[in-house]
């Protein structure tokens, strides 16, 4: 029989179901190239489990190492060691690492065995936090092909000095991705005047400041460490997400960042409370900054951490005021903003200061009137637009005849819409509480969506929350 290509079992595999493809693993070499790349595609280490010490003892072998493209480590495993270390004073002889890697290997297969063996004893060899940090060094620093790297370091004891290397070792050359969820205590051990990713194109920043009392030690460690870190990433970052968990005083930050001429995208996720991201001149200075390479710009409305006041609508829409004031982003061609916590009437103002240039509006989260769509329609429908919008995402919304006709007649040249539609209406005017008063007639609701967004030649998408 003809053996079949390998570039034929490939094209086959593409139409199997991932989970059904991991059963296929003793099919053949194709397969149990594709199953392994898939099983040990993402790793996760969080707690000292079995799960976790099985993972470190196969990552050990170069063949299954060679595979990890996405990594998440949140170091709850060295608080679990150093919570042991403290509950049990016997004396730990120091042992090489081939040793303690060689009695995991045969204490997992000794539970294969025995099934009754107690659990304690798995966890020995990785006892002291020390042991901990020295196989996370020596397993992490063996993953070359790893892409998108998370780290979590928030509610946990700070940094030290003997784990900053094992975090610090998947900064290689291939890594384009890295997500930062950190106390800012620990921001000065781990972006240290040494941090450098060669080929990084995207960084996720969410930072946690609850635990610094002192405000000048903040403003030190954003305009010392954080702004330092992000800028050296200048000549390769692409794409930059700033979130802070509470509301924080980030603009010695912002205005600390250097100009990053590569920066294609920024989402800014800004919270609801006062003080919201402090001084709003910071990213004012900041967005004007990068004005010469910004493309797409994704605002955020959030409420995570803080007090867990009512938000304020007026101080909300009274810092972005003020933060976008005298903002020209002329390479701008994407606007998002999206959050049922972003009010209707700040984001018609942001649509206001950058309409002239975006092809592409995305307005989602709070709900808006025929009225509310009508007004954002006339600021995108401009003659004066360098280029006429493309796309155009808008929700939620009231489906009618009239709005329909509305952005037909006002974006001839529109290519792509999408509606996340809450109610349709015969009429524009009618009011939609009174679908609530007939429930049938909300669900034949949603199958007339179904069916107009299959059947129109238009390239629209429609969903409907009820």
């Amino acid at each position: 029989m003809t053996a079949i290509p390998h570039e034929i079992w490939l094209h086959i595999a593409q139409f199997i179901p991932v989970r059904t493809l991991q059963d296929l693993i003793g099919l053949n070499s194709t397969f149990f190239e594709l199953a392994m790349n898939y099983r040990y595609r993402q790793m996760s280490f969080a707690y000292l489990d079995n799960r976790m010490l099985r993972s470190l003892a196969r990552l050990k072998d170069p063949a299954v190492a060679k595979r990890v493209r996405i990594l998440h480590v949140y170091p709850g495993f060295l608080k679990e060691a150093l919570d042991k270390e403290r509950s049990d004073p016997e004396p730990i002889l120091r042992r090489s690492l081939r040793d303690k890697l060689a009695d995991l290997a045969n204490l997992l297969l000794e539970q294969k065995l025995f099934i009754k063996h107690p659990r304690i004893r798995l966890i020995r060899t990785l006892k002291r936090p020390e042991d901990v940090v020295q196989i996370m060094l020596e397993v992490l620093s063996g993953l070359p092909n790893v892409t998108d790297y998370y780290v979590t370091w928030c509610g946990l004891p700070s940094i030290s000095a003997t784990a900053v290397p094992f975090l610090s070792s998947v900064f290689q050359a291939n890594l384009q991705k890295l997500s930062l969820e950190l106390s800012l205590e620990n921001v000065k051990s781990l972006l240290t005047p040494s941090f450098q990713v060669q080929n990084l194109k995207e960084l996720q920043l969410c930072i946690h400041s609850e635990n610094i009392d002192s405000v000048r030690e903040r403003n030190e460690i954003m305009s010392t460490h954080l702004a330092p870190a992000i800028s050296r990433l200048r000549e390769t970052l692409e794409t930059l997400t700033i979130q802070s968990w509470e509301p924080a005083d980030l603009s010695p930050m912002l205005r600390a960042i250097k100009s990053l001429p590569a920066l294609d995208q920024l989402i800014i996720a800004i919270p609801v409370e006062s003080i919201h991201l402090g001084d709003p001149a910071g990213l004012g200075e900041f967005l004007s900054a990068q004005q010469s390479s910004l493309r797409v710009l994704r605002l955020r409305a959030t409420q995570y951490g803080g007090r867990g006041y009512t938000p304020n609508p007026v101080s909300f829409d009274s810092w972005i005021r003020q933060a976008i004031r005298g903002v020209t982003l002329s390479k701008l061609r994407v606007l998002d903003i999206s959050s049922n916590l972003f009010p209707v009437y700040t984001s018609v103002l942001c649509l206001n200061q950058f309409s002239l240039t975006i092809t592409s509006l995305s307005l989602t989260g709070s709900y808006r009137t025929y009225d509310d769509v009508e007004e954002i329609i006339s600021l995108v429908a401009c003659h004066t637009r360098d280029e006429p919008l493309n796309t155009l995402r808008i929700g939620l919304v009231s489906l009618s005849p009239q709005l329909v006709h509305l952005i037909s007649a006002q974006l001839p040249r529109l290519y792509r819409l999408e509606l996340v539609v809450k109610y349709i209406l015969p009429h524009a005017h009618d009011s939609p509480e009174l679908l609530i008063d007939y429930p049938q007639e909300t669900q034949r609701t949603a199958q007339i969506v179904s069916a107009y967004s299959h059947s129109s030649d238009i390239a629209a998408d429609t969903e409907t929350i009820q």
